[in-house]
Order: structure tokens, then sequence, then C-alpha cells
């Protein structure tokens, strides 16, 4: 499966992007001050922290798995350009499916912003990228995970789950999906559309 995902995505309070090398020295920040807060359920903070130029690397690294369609790594940026945290698509075995992934800087914790993210992720999934399931998992433990695709109206799949972080172990998770039926009535129907942009700047067209 060839997936067209946009390297620019924005909404009305956000910029989902894929990152740049400028952005190595907040990315180490942000995540540096975020440790405690991402520990139990984000898997690779284990590794951090990291040193900018360790970020550089990571960053040429995830934009070529982009460039490869093999995962879609985007920044959580809001308007004047703040890292507020971090978001995109990661790739599984289903050809139909992409999946949401995030996490957000405590200090904007509260405010939303994942879940305006995840809904224009989620539009665009099924209507600019090729997928006709889009899906987010989590712990069964992450109450504020769950809120998001329940605020959106995914459908919660009991036996569906992907194996999920949970505090240094991996745990049956509990997955909620999308199709693109769901655009058709429901909470993420009456989301808007984000403007999307291809890596050379070029607006994306949404369909009819």
């Amino acid at each position: 499966m060839t997936w067209h995902v946009p390297a620019r995505i924005e909404t009305e309070r956000l910029v989902l992007r894929r990152y740049e090398a400028a952005d190595a020295e907040a990315l180490a920040a942000t995540v540096a001050r975020n440790i405690d807060h991402l520990a139990r359920y984000m898997e690779w903070i284990a590794f951090e922290p990291q040193s900018v130029e360790q970020r550089r690397a990571w960053i040429e690294d995830v934009n070529a798995q982009a460039e490869a369609g093999t995962e879609f790594v985007l920044g959580m940026f809001d308007h004047a350009g703040t890292l507020v945290g971090g978001t995109g698509f990661h790739v599984g075995t289903d050809p139909e499916r992409l999946m949401i992934g995030y996490w957000i800087d405590a200090a904007h914790q509260g405010a939303g912003l994942v879940t305006e993210a995840s809904a224009a992720l989620a539009r665009v999934a099924l209507e600019l990228a090729g997928a006709a399931i889009v899906d987010i998992s989590h712990a069964a433990s992450n109450a504020r995970s769950a809120a998001v695709p329940a605020r959106l109206g995914f459908t919660r799949r009991e036996t569906c789950g992907e194996a999920c972080f949970d505090g240094g172990t991996k745990e049956p998770g509990v997955t909620w999906w999308a199709t693109r039926e769901a655009l058709a009535s429901g909470p993420l129907a009456s989301t808007p559309r984000p403007a999307a942009f291809d890596a050379d700047g070029a607006e994306r067209a949404w369909p009819a």
C-alpha cells in the first residue's frame, strides 16, 4: 500500500508537520522536561533524555521513513511555532489501516489539542491518505487517551486491542477505530477539514 500522507497539516490552532533539523533543540528540551509526565505510557521515554545531536539524527531518520512510507512522524506545533507535542501515523500489517499516535507537553494538556490533532489526522487518513480504517490504541488504564476517540465518535473494538505500554510492561490495549462511513454523520463528520500540504508546499485538494 502506498500512503499519501501530507507533510504538513494545519488546523484552527495547530500545525502538524514533519520535523526539521532546526527543531532538534526544542524537541530535546520539550521531551526532557516531560520525562516524568510521559514515562508511564510512552515506551520510548526510557531512551531519554537525548542530546540535540541525537535529535537531529532521529529527525533525519523519521523523515526518511516518511519518504519510504513506513512511518509518518509529525511534530505538533501551535501557530506561533511552539512545539506542544508529537503525533502522526503508525503503519501496521493491515494494508488498509493507519494508526494515530500522540503525546502532549504537560503544560498544554487539557486544552483539547490532542482531540483537534486526532480529528484532523482521522480525516486526512480516510479522505487523503488512502486508508479505509483509522485507529487509536491506548493502555486500558489511560483514561485521558480513551477520551479522545470516544469524543470523536470512534467505535471501541473490544477484541482488537494492540499491545500497549503501561508502567514498564506491554499489556493488551484498547483499540478504537473509524471508517469512511464515520464521515457521513457523527462527531468526526462535523469536524472541519484541515489544510494539507505536500513536502514541496503544494496544497492538497480534498475530494468533492
